[in-house]
């Protein structure tokens, strides 16, 4: 089990490196315009793909280690999905551009990369559930990396190559790689599931109802549809807010008039100053289970404890971070867009120790999510979600920021917030799922 959660934590560094070649291949155009609606389209994905449907695969993950999966249990909840995505991105959509031609393929793209996560989610959910970590890690690093070398490929051999073209390579290579997936987990054998032992996964839990088995008598979870998809919603508040937080700030930096190397330069140095995020999912496969270990086993003490030196290291690392952050800057840029964009040393200091706070509110919240208590969870996603767009409107109308600065500050600031509170509710209240 390790060695699939070092392949996943590969898979991840591998997909991180072939993010930062994608934007880059974008940024290294000529015309400015392209890169700033591309940043829309990217960021834009982010919340509709990650933010949407992540709780699909975190509920088809838990029920398919529990027990068989009817189709219809995995097909409503992703309908369901969908439904919503479809309906925000309509919405968004006066928002996603400055002309007509720019929304109408920022919201097809959209729409398209929609329907496709769905089928990502499930798949990649059935692959944890089943512990198929291979083809998952493998899924992982395929996705980014298809689309990183097909858009170098675009860069170097087209001219002026669009930005709707970039995003095809995103939910082409989102499509490609998550059917392999789906195939390689159809026709491999399942597996016990990551960090679960075998007596484990025959417990009748809440995701579905008991079946014995006809030849060896113990309990199977048969998760019913209309129970996975109100699991499903009771974990879509918290991820969207969460993914609000963190990926809306190129899309409201777009909304202030003025040129496009703006929105392209705050989203390509944003792009750089959350590479820690990319090490927060192998962290969390190392972290959370432990916690839950600890929980079941009645040591909350030493959940404290450990919260509390997490807790510091986050200090140490966000300050570190962000002079580092100004430090590299300038050189960092450089090389990322040729330099073709540049953001002020402080600037970058900003957004690193933001991001690096901001990876410390998904540790604390995932160890309320050990410990049961997901509303206090939701609770400190729409908190942080609350201060930022408070810290954005009082630096714009009282203090005259400008957009980026404003974003930047109000993302660090509810990331802070709701780090702050996570923190605070798991050390005076920690509590058993039993």
């Amino acid at each position: 089990m390790r060695g699939g959660f070092l392949g996943v934590a590969v898979a991840t560094a591998a997909a991180a490196v072939f993010t930062l070649l994608l934007n880059s291949s974008v940024a290294r155009g000529e015309d400015p315009a392209v890169a700033a609606d591309f940043q829309l389209f990217w960021y834009g994905a982010l919340i509709v793909s990650f933010g949407v449907f992540l709780p699909l695969e975190q509920v088809v993950s838990r029920a398919a280690a529990r027990g068989p999966l009817r189709g219809a249990a995995v097909v409503r909840p992703a309908l369901v999905l969908l439904g919503i995505a479809v309906a925000g991105v309509l919405a968004a959509s006066p928002l996603l551009g400055d002309d007509a031609a720019t929304r109408a393929w920022v919201v097809t793209a959209l729409l398209a990369l929609a329907g496709v996560s769905a089928l990502q989610y499930a798949a990649r959910g059935l692959a944890l559930g089943r512990g198929r970590l291979g083809p998952y890690a493998g899924a992982l690093a395929a996705d980014a990396g298809l689309r990183a070398l097909a858009a170098l490929a675009a860069a170097v051999l087209v001219v002026r190559p669009p930005g709707v073209l970039f995003a095809s390579f995103v939910v082409g290579s989102a499509l490609v790689a998550h059917v392999g997936l789906l195939l390689a987990v159809r026709r491999g054998r399942p597996a016990v599931a990551a960090g679960a032992p075998p007596h484990e996964l025959h417990d009748v839990g809440e995701l579905g109802v008991g079946h014995e088995h006809p030849r060896t008598g113990s309990t199977a979870v048969v998760a019913p549809p209309r129970t996975m998809t109100r699991a499903v919603l009771t974990l879509l508040g918290a991820n969207v807010a969460g993914q609000l937080l963190l990926n809306a700030g190129p899309l409201l930096v777009g909304l202030e008039p003025g040129p496009d190397d703006v929105v392209a330069a705050y989203g390509l140095a944003f792009t750089l100053a959350r590479a820690p995020l990319f090490v927060v999912v192998p962290a969390q496969a190392v972290l959370v289970p432990p916690m839950v270990r600890m929980v079941a086993e009645g040591r909350h003490h030493e959940l404290r404890v450990r919260m509390a030196q997490a807790s510091a290291a986050v200090v140490v690392l966000a300050v570190v971070g962000a002079a580092g952050g100004a430090l590299v800057s300038g050189p960092a840029m450089a090389v990322f867009t040729e330099s073709t964009y540049a953001v002020s040393p402080l600037f970058m200091a900003l957004l690193v120790g933001g991001c690096l706070v901001h990876a410390g509110l998904v540790v604390g919240t995932q160890a309320l999510v050990a410990t049961g208590a997901e509303r206090a969870v939701l609770v400190c996603w729409v908190t942080g979600l609350l201060v930022a767009a408070a810290w954005i409107a009082a630096a714009q109308l009282l203090l005259g920021a400008s957009a980026p600065w404003a974003v930047a500050g109000g993302f660090t600031a509810g990331s802070a917030a709701g780090w702050v509170l996570s923190v605070l509710v798991l050390v005076r209240r920690p509590r058993s799922t039993a």
